[in-house]
């Protein structure tokens, strides 16, 4: 039994897209029957033709505003200032070094020294960090 016609029907007397139409595979016989808008209401109550929600476009698609390099304008010290990325670079290394201090990995002198180096600007790096620590622990600095 081709239903075709009918989901067009039901779509344009619902004024959705046929895609969007969907029957209950029991009630056929009666889909088949219903030539009106009435009886195709009645159905619709029923739950016989079923009317799926339309799908929208997921948020991730929407453009974002700055998409890529193309569309910089300023150099990167005018995007983010010289002042945030020094504290997230501090940030990082002090959550770092407390990582250290933690584990074990540095004892309480070399994490008051690392800590003022690190303040000092002399460890830009938190690979650089890591290299000076094991350094340390290795020989009992």
């Amino acid at each position: 039994m081709n239903l075709r016609n009918k989901k067009e029907l039901v779509a344009r007397a619902l004024g959705v897209g046929v895609s969007r139409i969907k029957f209950a595979p029991e009630a056929a016989a009666q889909i088949q029957d219903a030539i009106t808008r009435e009886e195709i209401h009645s159905l619709i109550k029923q739950k016989a033709i079923i009317v799926k929600q339309k799908r929208g476009v997921s948020r991730s698609r929407v453009k974002k505003g700055k998409q890529g390099p193309g569309s910089r304008k300023g150099k990167s010290g005018a995007r983010v200032g010289k002042k945030q990325v020094w504290v997230k670079k501090v940030r990082a290394l002090r959550r770092h070094l407390k990582y250290l201090f933690d584990h074990g990995v540095i004892s309480k002198e070399n994490y008051k020294k690392l800590y003022l180096w690190v303040k000092g600007g002399q460890i830009r790096t938190v690979k650089r960090l890591d290299e000076i620590a094991r350094e340390m622990g290795r020989k009992g600095v």
